[in-house]
């Protein structure tokens, strides 16, 4: 058995080694080292999700197309259920390939479920929280998990990150940039705001669809351009809405880089200068609050990602892959050998990932 355990990097760089554990530290047998590569992006959809066409509550089905079985929601988006989904070992495998330690997962967007009934809503969010647990305990320590919410029930989604997090363990949760076109800033939503303050654990925004989006349908742009979008409008949201201040022990995870918002801040601190309405319920800049971000590394561009980590600091930026989806970063570890060096490069790998998710606690 190995065990992980992930230190700061030293000032001088990153040497991660390897030595044996003692006795008293693992119990015999075990061997201890350092983890060079958390991927805090990356997603599974349980294995009960296979029994999609006995749940029509569920809104999809299970379609085999050339021997591949494909998910295919009423809304429109298909997608194939690649092994990988399941955390087991056809995962662990692609994480050994990839070079990947240690996984903070989290459910596909694409089961966010707020469209659905509200009881039918908690029921699968229960269901998909405690399928996670069971494979993060499975795992070996590999995996870590996060809580996936039924948005649409406030209340019951406060109640459920109670559960994930101090029952089964879960080191923060996910929830999308919108809730059916509802913003996550809204005063509907301050339950789960409340919940997360309290418990003091992190929270990862996603953006999510299974229908086209008007004027978005072509060329894939609902993802390539929208999801981005819909970070950066969900952020921007959540800054000049005071929610930030009004909650002081909150802290965002941005996919995708941040979408457009790291790239656009300078013009957010220029409409708050100039404009009264950025101003109703902040007092400073916005780029102030970028200290309450973390952004992952999915630029799929190595200057993009060289000139993030110069923007946001490479304390605030932590690898992500986006697996097993098509617009996942197929080389996180090469880019991120490519774009930053020592220490650097030993926060993004792992250190920061660790500080954000409380992960050298639960070890």
């Amino acid at each position: 058995m190995e065990i992980y355990f992930i230190q700061s990097p030293p000032a001088g760089g990153w040497v991660p080694e390897a030595r044996s554990a003692t006795e008293d530290e693992v119990g015999e047998g075990a061997t201890v080292k350092l983890a060079d590569v958390i991927d805090v992006h990356t997603h599974f959809i349980p294995r009960e999700y296979l029994d999609a066409d006995d749940h029509p509550e569920w809104g999809a089905r299970i379609e085999d197309r050339g021997g591949v079985p494909w998910i295919v929601h009423d809304e429109g988006f298909a997608y194939p259920f690649h092994p990988t989904f399941l955390c087991e070992d056809a995962k662990f495998e692609d994480m050994r390939k990839r070079s990947i330690d240690l996984s903070v997962v989290s459910l596909a967007p694409t089961l966010f479920y707020y469209w659905i009934d509200a009881a039918d809503a908690v029921a699968f969010a229960r269901m998909a929280n405690d399928s996670l647990a069971k494979a993060v305990v499975e795992s070996g320590g590999k995996l870590f998990g996060l809580a996936s919410l039924p948005m649409q029930d406030p209340e019951g989604a406060a109640i459920e990150l109670r559960r994930a997090v101090e029952e089964l363990g879960m080191v923060g949760a996910q929830i999308g940039t919108t809730m059916e076109g509802d913003y996550i800033d809204r005063d509907r939503f301050l339950p789960v705001w409340e919940a997360a303050n309290e418990l003091k654990v992190p929270f990862v925004l996603h953006p999510y669809y299974v229908g086209p989006k008007s004027g978005y349908e072509d060329y894939y742009l609902t993802n390539i351009f929208v999801n981005p979008m819909d970070t950066a409008i969900a952020a921007s949201r959540v800054i000049f809405s005071g929610l930030l201040d009004r909650f002081p022990d909150i802290t965002l995870m941005l996919v995708h880089a941040g979408g457009f918002l790291p790239f656009q801040i300078g013009r957010l601190d220029h409409g708050w200068k100039v404009r009264e309405e950025p101003k109703h319920k902040i007092d400073r800049r916005p780029s102030e609050y970028m200290d309450r971000f973390y952004l992952d590394t999915i630029t799929h561009n190595d200057s993009a990602l060289r000139w993030l980590i110069e923007l946001v600091g490479a304390n605030r930026v932590v690898l992500g892959t986006d697996l097993p989806f098509d617009m996942a970063d197929e080389d996180p570890v090469g880019r991120l050998e490519r774009t930053a060096e020592g220490t650097t490069r030993a926060r993004i790998g792992a250190a920061n990932a660790a500080d954000l998710f409380g992960l050298r606690e639960k070890m």
